[in-house]
């Protein structure tokens, strides 16, 4: 998905971090598994220097609509914090994961995501800039059930 970098980022669906780092490929990278672990969301080529809300590490619990990052170009390159991607964008994917043997390797199943980002658009969490911190966090504080405490 295409934009600014810094636009901020947005949970999918609520979760825990599973993944958070830096990758060759994907740059500074954020992937999020569902509490049923049915489904794992990626996040990457975030921005660099600070790619993420700053309270997230492994295992951290989000909730859908919370803000985990910002949009940037980083990726490509083996040393760390690099920009090699020209257009800044979102690469953004969702796996269904029916049971461990398809969570890595020949039997992952990834899914074109076009039609949920379309619904996603028009049902998308409200954000709002902390003129002293710089962070962005939702507007409406929304409480999933599934989850007990967020970011």
């Amino acid at each position: 998905m295409m934009g600014q970098v810094g636009t901020p980022i947005i949970a999918v669906e609520s979760g825990y971090v599973e993944a958070i780092g830096w990758n060759q490929y994907g740059g500074w990278r954020l992937g999020i598994r569902s509490f049923d672990k049915k489904r794992y969301y990626y996040y990457a080529h975030l921005r660099k220097n600070y790619p993420y809300h700053k309270s997230l590490k492994a295992g951290s619990i989000v909730q859908a609509g919370d803000v985990i990052g910002y949009l940037g170009r980083t990726g490509y390159s083996r040393t760390e914090n690099t920009n090699n991607i020209e257009e800044p964008h979102l690469h953004f994917g969702m796996q269904l994961i029916f049971d461990e043997s398809q969570k890595d390797g020949n039997h992952e199943i990834w899914i074109n995501c076009y039609e949920i980002v379309k619904f996603l658009q028009l049902n998308r969490s409200e954000t709002v800039k902390n003129p002293e911190t710089r962070e962005y966090s939702r507007v409406l504080d929304m409480k999933d059930p599934a989850v007990s405490g967020g970011v």
